[in-house]
């Protein structure tokens, strides 16, 4: 047994003799974040299997070490072997056939891999970004700098756009509530206050999660698969330090930027209900809402949109350096990446509001 790249290779006679030995020796020579990226069972070198071997393989390609792996290059014989196991049914066990508590176990631990592989990641790619930044030999010149423009200036548009009229949502539908108690005074202290610690940072992280988390999914994810992460490391380049790096530190100065902008937006749709619902002058509602808004609320929305940041360039580029075998594997890394990106804000914002209530 041996492995090359993303691709394990078995070797002769894999019996109940030897099975074990096989998958043991899987395990010691390889890491678990590296067992998580192989792709492919290769067996053109197995010259027969028992059903002990047809459960090792099917264990392998099932995903027995959290990534199923695609079997190839079965002679004729061991393919006849494989079909003759699937066709007996309990000769091995199918992931399909194990019941829902196992299932369910099975689910968890590999959510809590994922997790701990993404936050060493995560470490990682802040570690090599406090050392760029003292020391920026490792990356092209300027890259933060466009991927700054990339994430930030040209996602303002949009931000733009969405923010103004969530903030004429809140405020039309926060008047409306107000009216019936005799407190539409208020409006400014209601949307002034959720378009600042809530929905100003929550939008804008959520947009650049679908817009730049996604693109950085793809890109690492495309390199991953054409090989140009293995070139990088060839020419002695870090791919983390060259690639991620830059969009990391975007991130970084980006989403305070873009979520202040965004406060302040969803703020201006409130002024424009505030002044054509109720008749309250803009300059009042405007002073009113800094009145009830505190210097740490200023605080939590950096503190929120960096973390925001953070979380969709490390999520994104982990979906990307988990991308193998081919264009649908970018396909869904992308799709994955937004999902987990936009989760992942949520999760923190909850987090927020309990210590803001606290």
């Amino acid at each position: 047994m041996r492995v090359e790249g993303h691709t394990v290779y078995l070797q002769g006679e894999i019996t109940r003799e030897n099975a074990n030995t096989v998958l043991n020796e899987l395990r010691n020579q390889t890491s678990r974040r590296a067992r998580r990226q192989l792709s492919v069972l290769d067996l053109s070198q197995v010259t027969r299997l028992d059903s002990a071997g047809v459960g090792l393989v099917d264990l392998l390609g099932g995903g027995a070490f959290g990534r199923p792996l695609q079997v190839r290059g079965a002679q004729e014989s061991v393919a006849e072997a494989l079909e003759l196991g699937k066709a007996q049914e309990g000769v091995y066990t199918e992931t399909g056939k194990l019941p829902f508590i196992v299932r369910a176990g099975n689910a968890l631990a590999r959510t809590f891999a994922v997790v701990w592989d993404a936050l060493l990641l995560g470490g990682e790619i802040f570690f090599w970004s406090m050392v760029g930044t003292l020391f920026p030999g490792g990356r092209r010149k300027g890259s933060a700098t466009a991927e700054f423009v990339q994430t930030g200036v040209n996602a303002v548009p949009i931000v733009t756009m969405l923010a103004l009229i969530i903030g004429v949502i809140i405020a039309l539908q926060g008047v409306v509530q107000l009216e019936q108690f005799g407190g539409a005074e208020l409006l400014a202290d209601f949307s002034g206050f959720l378009s600042v610690v809530e929905f100003g940072p929550l939008v804008a992280a959520i947009i650049v999660a679908g817009r730049t988390g996604s693109a950085i999914a793809s890109e690492v994810g495309t390199m991953n698969v054409t090989d140009e992460l293995d070139a990088l490391k060839s020419m002695g380049i870090r791919p983390i330090e060259y690639v991620i790096v830059p969009k990391f530190l975007a991130m970084t100065i980006g989403m305070p930027l873009l979520s202040a902008f965004a406060a302040t937006v969803a703020m201006g749709g409130g002024v424009a209900v505030a002044y054509f619902y109720v008749g309250t002058p803009p300059a009042s509602f405007v002073a009113r809402s800094f009145e009830i808004l505190a210097w740490t609320d200023g605080v939590m929305l950096i503190v929120k949109s960096v973390l925001f940041g953070w979380a969709i360039a490390v999520i994104g580029s982990y979906c990307g350096f988990t991308a193998y075998g081919g264009s649908s594997e970018v396909g869904r890394a992308t799709t994955q990446s937004v999902v987990a990106s936009i989760s992942a804000i949520v999760m923190i914002d909850v987090v927020f509001s309990f210590v803001y209530i606290v």
